[in-house]
C-alpha cells in the first residue's frame, strides 16, 4: 500500500476521485467543507494541517484494494527523482563519443566492400 509522507492537495484530489466521490461527499467523509477539497484541486502543492493528514491517512487505509489502486494509477509515476550526477553524465557522453569514433574506423570508407554485398 502506498504511504504519504505529507499529504498534499494533489494527494488529496488523488484519493477523492480513486474513492468516485464528489467534492461535497469526499468533504463530508472527511468531516470538512466541500471549499477545502475545491482548494485542494485548485492548489495541489497546498500542505493539509496535521489534523486532516490524519484523516486522509485514514480514508486511505480504509479504502478498499479497488480505490487504493486508483489512487495510485492517479497519483502517476514515482515523484522522487533520483539527483544527476553530472560528472557521471559527463563521463558516460565522452564514452559515446569514443565508441562512436570505433564504430567509425571499424567501418569500411567505400560501401561496396560491406560484407553485407
Amino acid at each position: 500500500m502506498t504511504v504519504i509522507d505529507q499529504w498534499t492537495g494533489r494527494h488529496a484530489h488523488a484519493l477523492r476521485t480513486a474513492l468516485r466521490l464528489t467534492n461535497e461527499a469526499f468533504a463530508e467523509h472527511l468531516g470538512i467543507s466541500p471549499r477545502t477539497v475545491t482548494k485542494w484541486r485548485e492548489r495541489p502543492e497546498m500542505v493539509p494541517s496535521p489534523y486532516l493528514q490524519e484523516a486522509l491517512d485514514t480514508s486511505l487505509s480504509q479504502a478498499s484494494a479497488d480505490a487504493r489502486v486508483r489512487f495510485e494509477a492517479n497519483l502517476g509515476p514515482d515523484e522522487r527523482r533520483i539527483p544527476l550526477d553530472h560528472a557521471v553524465l559527463d563521463q558516460l557522453n565522452t564514452a559515446i563519443g569514443d565508441l562512436a569514433r570505433a564504430l567509425a574506423r571499424l567501418e569500411p570508407s567505400d560501401p561496396e566492400q560491406s560484407p553485407a554485398h
